[in-house]
């Protein structure tokens, strides 16, 4: 049954499991410090990191496709156009840091010598064993995390804010259940 008034199943479904994925990754890398060095607890933080970001990687491509495709329910009462521009320009900024916080990553462990697989299916190598340029990578993919981090983060205070300031049914749209 389509509902006008929300997005399709898919791209709920996509969303929530790509958020989801994205919180996780980034407690993730945020709590591993306070494990202790050297220890299987740390290791497996990163691990899992590591394994949500590629996914979230591989989803982003199923859910840009459904995006793309689908209707786009309207905003009621619609947002007027200096806030639908910023709003636009985040969206595209998050889906960019999407892409490129994964790939970062990837390609930053690679440079530093280190073979990646997802969940156990190895990936093909990009670049070559490299330390200045893993080290470069790294704080790339730092300064991306700590960006994605606050736009995340802004991007749920503004859905909020939709939801409980505005009044519209911005959120409503990406909620499952009745209108």
């Amino acid at each position: 049954m389509n509902n006008p008034t929300r997005y399709g199943f898919w791209l709920r479904n996509l969303h929530w499991l790509i958020a989801a994925l994205v919180i996780a990754a980034l407690a993730l890398v945020e709590l591993h410090e306070f494990a202790p060095r050297g220890s299987s607890l740390r290791s497996n933080m990163m691990y899992f990191h590591m394994q949500f970001g590629l996914a979230v990687l591989i989803l982003f491509l199923p859910r840009l496709i459904v995006r793309l495709a689908g209707k786009r329910p309207a905003i009621e009462p619609p947002a007027p156009l200096w806030q639908r521009i910023p709003a636009h320009a985040m969206h595209a900024v998050l889906y960019a840091l999407i892409v490129l916080q994964p790939v970062l990553g990837l390609l930053m462990m690679q440079a530093g010598d280190h073979a990646i697989a997802f969940f156990g299916i190895p990936l093909p190598t990009m670049v070559s064993p490299n330390e200045a340029l893993s080290h470069q990578l790294g704080g790339y993919h730092k300064l991306a995390g700590n960006v994605f981090l606050w736009l995340v983060v802004a991007h749920a205070v503004m859905a909020f804010w939709h939801h409980w300031g505005r009044k519209d049914n911005t959120l409503r749209r990406m909620f499952y259940g009745k209108s």
